[in-house]
């Protein structure tokens, strides 16, 4: 693990110098050369999927499971993740080595999130790289990478779908399709498009009552209510899942391996952010980008079902449906169009987000 962290550790100094000096030319120049730092995200995602990809097998907590599902595919049932199942398939005409299964959904995953960052930032005319900067600076980044892999592969197409929609709301295959290809490697992203159906359907719904939802929910969350609170409603809630349904209900954990209760430090998390985006939105943007008012929208509504999930296991992974919008989100803050200056500021924020949590989960 030592020296997988290293060599992780090496890839984002490097970006990190990179990030650096692009926010310079930011903020100074007010110029973009997203021709470089397209390019130069490109070489370091690639090194990242070779890194993630040929890590042993000790690497990631369900790395030795997703090498058994390759191997042994014909006999595991997949249920509604059949992308998974067919990506698997796809694979073993190339190859039997799953060192390369690996690899391939790791090159799945980072190349998807620079598909939709490529999309993405022409909303903003943000700096390609600054946003690239912001997925590896999260936490989560590395996680979705090695252990949970199936659900990162996932959310990489939620956010390719969130992209084509902010391109062209009314070309409804080109987000729709990326919608049913996550679902199809994990099923909770259905929970995702339920929520983003909800959204365009009560559009007119103003910011106003999503804050309301937010900390309504986190002060519910704060006293002990949760998910739980409605019982075997949680059956209908997960029923795209059912058997974990079940063993969120009945079994909260295995032999106290997973904490539950209230988590102040994801709550604090949520809410820096949250602040932070309402500056975005009402400073910078005038209240008047409808696009981005729609993520953070999204934000606040999948933190509210994230609050409510703490008294569960694997509460953390709610949460990271909320986390892998947060570099969309400051993507404001990249971008040429700003005469405010906040690009080097905002890349030490994520250089310190980087360090904090790598030196907190290394101390437990």
């Amino acid at each position: 693990m030592d020296i997988f962290n290293l060599k992780y550790y090496i890839i984002y100094f490097v970006f990190a110098v990179a990030a650096f000096i692009f926010s310079m030319y930011i903020d100074i120049k007010k110029k973009n050369y997203n021709n470089i730092s397209r390019f130069v995200t490109f070489l370091l995602f690639i090194i990242i999927a070779v890194v993630f990809g040929f890590r042993d097998s000790d690497i990631g907590s369900d790395t030795e499971m997703y090498k058994w599902q390759f191997l042994t595919y014909s006999n595991v049932d997949f249920g509604i993740q059949v992308a998974f199942k067919y990506f698997i398939i796809l694979t073993h005409f190339f190859t039997e080595n799953y060192h390369y299964f690996l690899f391939a959904v790791s090159l799945l995953y980072v190349s998807i999130i620079f598909w939709s960052i490529n999309i993405y930032i022409k909303n903003f005319e943000a700096n390609f790289l600054l946003v690239g900067f912001a997925f590896v600076s999260l936490i989560f980044f590395i996680q979705l990478g090695i252990n949970i892999i199936r659900q990162g592969v996932s959310l990489a197409f939620v956010l390719l779908a969130i992209s084509y929609y902010i391109k062209d709301r009314n070309n409804i295959k080109s987000w729709l399709l990326p919608f049913i290809v996550a679902i199809g490697f994990h099923a909770t992203s259905a929970i995702i498009l339920f929520l983003f159906f909800i959204i365009l359907l009560l559009k007119r719904i103003t910011l106003n009552y999503y804050y309301l939802w937010y900390f309504i929910l986190l002060g519910i969350s704060a006293v002990g209510g949760s998910i739980l609170s409605l019982g075997s409603f949680l059956n209908y809630f997960l029923v795209i899942d059912s058997k974990r349904a079940d063993f969120y209900v009945k079994d909260q954990g295995t032999d106290g391996e997973f904490v539950v209760g209230f988590k102040a430090q994801f709550a604090v998390f949520n809410t820096i952010f949250l602040i932070i985006f309402s500056l975005i939105n009402y400073k910078l943007l005038k209240n008047e980008n409808e696009n981005y008012k729609l993520l953070l929208k999204y934000y606040m509504f999948i933190s509210g079902v994230f609050f409510m999930m703490f008294q569960i296991p694997y509460s953390d992974r709610w949460g990271i449906m909320s986390w892998i919008t947060i570099p969309f989100l400051v993507a404001p803050l990249f971008s040429i169009k700003n005469t405010s200056k906040y690009g080097m500021l905002t890349v030490m924020f994520f250089i310190f987000i980087f360090v904090f949590f790598n030196i907190y989960n290394n101390s437990k």
